[in-house]
């Protein structure tokens, strides 16, 4: 059994993370659900800028946080959706075609906040400096999120594209190309008020919804990472992880 700290997106993404660890590694682990705080009214909020918060914030002290955690953390998971890297300008303030005068000066998610930074920001998308999706989206935002944590080493970052909702799909479904799916979680599932018998109620992603989700993926696991990169690369990453400790 490994001690594990899940830093994601939010509770619906935790819930389907771990379950799917658990398979990979073949036992039931042990989980910290660091970021978003349980009841989502931690100082970061939730969603990416929170991921993205908490990385910056705890960069400098996250291996003494690891060791401060009882029992004692083996490793980390960091989850982004690679949503992020397709429609989030902000996330490319540091590329290097990016010509901003606040560029390295301002913290980019402080342009977020007022509708008119929001307009007046330089950065074009699709973002030149990256490669084709998938693997240019996964690539950028493993590269943000090595850099805010500084030494990524003991840590799993996954990027599922377009977001944790895509392996669902292809759980469900065996949709080809489903990475390319834009918001699978209002185009697909939450599209109609049933999915697969399960009842959607409206747009907002329920933890109960999702863990009647997560052992449909856990029983398909093998279509969903012949499907999805992204899925393949958590299960390698995982693997080599739950392996070294």
């Amino acid at each position: 059994m490994k001690n594990i700290g899940i830093v994601c997106e939010g509770p619906t993404d935790y819930i389907i993370l771990k379950k799917v660890i658990d398979l990979i590694t073949n036992e039931t682990n042990y989980y910290v659900q660091l970021q978003p705080e349980p009841d989502l009214t931690g100082q970061y909020g939730n969603g990416w800028k929170g991921v993205w918060k908490w990385c910056c914030d705890n960069a400098d002290i996250r291996k003494q946080l690891m060791k401060d955690i009882t029992p004692r953390l083996d490793f980390l998971v960091v989850q982004m959706d690679g949503d992020v890297s397709r429609k989030e300008k902000s996330a490319h303030c540091s590329c290097p075609s990016v010509k901003c005068p606040y560029k390295g000066i301002r913290n980019p998610l402080e342009c977020d906040i007022k509708p008119e930074d929001r307009d007046a920001c330089p950065v074009i998308l699709p973002c030149q400096n990256h490669g084709a999706p998938i693997t240019g989206y996964m690539e950028h935002l493993k590269g943000l999120l090595s850099t805010w944590l500084k030494e990524p080493d003991d840590t799993c970052i996954v990027i599922p594209c377009d977001s944790t909702e895509a392996w669902i799909v292809a759980a469900y479904d065996n949709t080809a190309e489903v990475e390319f799916i834009k918001d699978p979680w209002e185009s697909v599932i939450a599209k109609r008020k049933t999915y697969h018998d399960i009842r959607i109620s409206g747009k907002k992603k329920r933890t109960r919804i999702f863990e009647q989700f997560a052992p449909i993926v856990c029983e398909n696991w093998e279509q969903v990472t012949n499907l999805c990169q992204s899925a393949r690369d958590f299960e390698q990453s995982i693997y080599t992880l739950s392996h070294q400790t």
